[in-house]
């Protein structure tokens, strides 16, 4: 009989070997033996172990918080799946998350997400495409020209005070759904490393009255055609902190290629002299699931149009989210409470996740078959409340 459970500090050497399996990386046996780690770190890492109790799969679930719609909510993000060449097909995976999505309920977490190698593998637990990512390359000489400058920039190394960092990035993810509240650790891992030792960078731009605008981190490398700058992470406060970001990025002549994952409220093209002078890519980003139907519902908005409807849900993993919703908005706030009446609209849990997390609208949400209206007198409402929305699901697990 399997067990599912988190893994023993000695367990981790194990973990690590299927790591070296499943993602092709080589490890020296001898560096496997683990440090301490914190409690509260060990019990992210969930294994299932067969009757031998010998480790034939597990996964990172890392517990974290992040924004949605002005909330703070708990959030656990899905890394390092793995599982045993010599074991697949015996449900591994699936076994940690049966036992583990009703967890997630039981204490308190609100969304679960993903990259997944596979949409179909993961939507049978309930997660659902969240995001579109742009993957943009140009060259800074491609700018336009007149691009609003910083009236001061500051370069901040691992060692200093963030000088504004923190501020920006909290404003800038204030709107956007899934923004991750990054940790101390989150932040220290982020801006490791420097210019002279690891091609490391990281800029601090202010405004004219001396209030933090924009920031930037990115790597530097060799390429076919000079040194390519793949950026990190950025934020900004306004259009012109957007703006000044690139304008530093125009006069940096030692950088030959930018390459970034451009944010979702990024009009890049727009900031090109030429916009056939970027090159970009559109790839599937993350997946996302709803752990705690009727929290998220309780979180949305209210549409100005006041009005009503009944959502019926089913979620095979996490019993608690399945049976109907209704939700009754007056214009200015939402109530929702399980009802048994007749559903206006039917959907998985994945299409509850599209529905009030994806940046797709009502309408498409029905034309993708991610969920079905079953009755018209609402549509009007529900096309108001389930409305296209801004996310930044871009850190990594």
């Amino acid at each position: 009989m399997s067990e599912v459970r988190s893994l023993k500090l000695e367990e981790l050497a194990a973990y690590n070997k299927l790591s070296s399996i499943c993602f092709t990386y080589t490890v020296n046996t001898e560096n496997l033996a683990t440090k301490e780690m914190p409690p509260e770190k060990l019990r992210q890492y969930r294994g299932c172990f067969d009757e031998d109790s010998r480790l034939i799969g597990g996964m990172i679930l890392l517990e974290m918080d992040c924004r949605f719609e002005n909330h703070t909510c708990r959030f656990v993000g899905v890394g390092g799946v793995v599982t045993d060449p010599a074991d697949r097909r015996r449900g591994a995976i699936r076994q940690i998350f049966e036992a583990d999505l009703p967890r997630m309920y039981e204490e308190g977490f609100t969304f679960s997400a993903l990259y997944p190698f596979s949409h179909v593998f993961y939507r049978k637990f309930g997660y659902e495409l969240a995001i579109i990512r742009r993957n943009a390359k140009f060259s800074p000489g491609s700018l336009r020209k007149g691009l609003r400058q910083a009236a001061s920039i500051r370069r901040i190394l691992p060692d200093e005070h963030d000088a504004g960092m923190k501020q920006v990035y909290e404003t800038y993810m204030a709107d956007k759904n899934l923004g991750i509240l990054r940790s101390e650790e989150q932040w220290k891992s982020l801006r490791s490393g420097t210019p002279w030792e690891n091609q490391k960078h990281a800029y601090m731009l202010y405004s004219e009255n001396g209030e933090p605008i924009a920031y930037w981190i990115g790597s530097m490398s060799k390429g076919s055609e000079g040194a390519v700058l793949s950026m990190e992470d950025l934020a900004y406060v306004s259009r012109e902190g957007m703006e000044a970001v690139f304008a530093m990025l125009q006069s940096m002549n030692e950088v030959g290629t930018v390459k970034l994952t451009v944010p979702q409220d990024m009009p890049l093209r727009h900031l090109m002299a030429d916009p056939y002078d970027m090159e970009e890519d559109v790839t599937c980003g993350g997946m996302v699931r709803i752990v705690n139907a009727e929290k998220v519902l309780g979180m949305l908005p209210a549409p100005v149009l006041a009005g009503r409807c009944v959502v019926e849900v089913s979620d095979g993993q996490i019993a608690a989210n399945s049976g109907c919703y209704l939700i009754i908005g007056d214009g200015e706030k939402l109530t929702v409470a399980h009802t048994e009446s007749e559903p206006d609209l039917r959907c998985t849990i994945n299409g509850l996740s599209a529905l009030v997390v994806n940046g797709m609208d009502f309408r498409e949400c029905l034309d993708a078959r991610l969920a079905e209206l079953l009755r018209t007198n609402n549509a009007r409402f529900m096309t108001e409340l389930f409305h296209a929305k801004k996310q930044h699901l871009h850190n990594y697990f």
